[in-house]
């Protein structure tokens, strides 16, 4: 049995985690610490000093680095070009994770490592063409088409989330206005959320969070799951977003399986059902044929999964 394996790392805007797996697909070990949101490159070279430094202790070969980054990144040369949550400090984060391992190091996109670490171990396996969204904070995607991850011209392609369905909506931390990301992300849930409990102050979002300033996604989450319905209106608004926006997604790409991810994915039925209502809506109008749409069965290992199966897929 082959003992070949990755380090993958996977950076957010709270929480840089990493972990050493093997080409099955077990994460062996693996560690987690908040990000500099200042200095993000500082992160992930602690996790991988600290995962190099356990390489011993899991009997693996690890052969190669994987870093699945938050923002827009320039996949041969490692460099991030732009990211609107986390200043890495030193953008040229291959080089700069490379001259403190003898190890080879791959660096993409976050979204772009989920989606390969669904198209190699997860609930895609086995589709050619497939699409990821995943609904945090904000909104990433990720495509694999014909079996190779799609960059774009500059790495910095497959952006869905910021592509506009409402151009006189929510302004975006982008620049522009009514993105995908501004109607059915986590930020977009609280954001209508706190509407939501101003009006209806009886509202139980109000009773989770304790007042409107501190209401999240995951309040209206709980709300909801409790019946409340000021918290599933929100989510159906989301939801019917959602179903919009992939209804889009399926008309550019044409994937075999839609696959969610993300915190906001938990809203459950109130937000995920009236996303599939929605898009098989637009789909029958279109004669167009059903698309599989799928939750994540990695959790919250996806990222770290993806981008040790992609250092290992371009090390191979």
């Amino acid at each position: 049995m082959s003992n070949r394996a990755a380090i993958g790392v996977d950076v957010g805007g709270t929480t840089t985690k990493g972990g050493i797996v093997s080409s099955s697909g077990e994460v062996m070990t693996r560690v987690d610490i908040p990000t500099e949101v200042e200095a993000g490159t500082k992160s992930v070279i602690s996790v991988v000093e600290e995962l190099t430094q356990r390489i011993p202790d899991t009997g693996s070969d690890v052969a190669a680095i994987g870093i699945g980054a938050a923002g827009f990144v320039e996949h041969g040369a490692g460099r991030i070009t732009f990211s609107p949550n986390i200043s890495y400090g030193d953008a040229q984060l291959k080089s700069a994770v490379e001259s403190r391992v003898d190890l080879p190091v791959t660096v993409d996109n976050d979204a772009n490592a989920a989606a390969w670490g669904e198209y190699t171990f997860g609930a895609a396996r086995g589709a050619k063409h497939l699409a990821l969204l995943t609904l945090g904070t904000g909104i990433g995607s990720g495509f694999v088409v014909d079996g190779r991850v799609l960059r774009g011209f500059t790495g910095a392609g497959a952006e869905f989330g910021h592509t506009v369905i409402d151009p006189t909506g929510p302004p975006c931390q982008c620049g522009l206005r009514g993105c995908v990301e501004q109607l059915c992300s986590g930020q977009a849930v609280a954001r209508e959320g706190r509407a939501a409990a101003e009006r209806d102050r009886q509202s139980s979002i109000l009773t989770f969070a304790g007042s409107l300033d501190a209401i999240t996604a995951e309040h209206v989450g709980r709300a909801a799951r409790q019946f409340d319905e000021s918290a599933r209106e929100v989510l159906r608004n989301a939801g019917t977003m959602l179903g919009i926006a992939l209804a889009n997604l399926i008309n550019v790409f044409d994937p075999e399986v839609v696959v969610l991810a993300g915190g906001v994915i938990r809203s459950g039925e109130p937000m995920l059902g009236s996303a599939r209502d929605e898009l098989n809506k637009r789909l029958t109008a279109q004669r167009r044929r059903p698309t599989r749409l799928d939750v994540t069965v990695l959790g919250k290992d996806i990222g770290i999964l993806g981008a040790a199966a992609l250092a290992l897929a371009e090390s191979s």
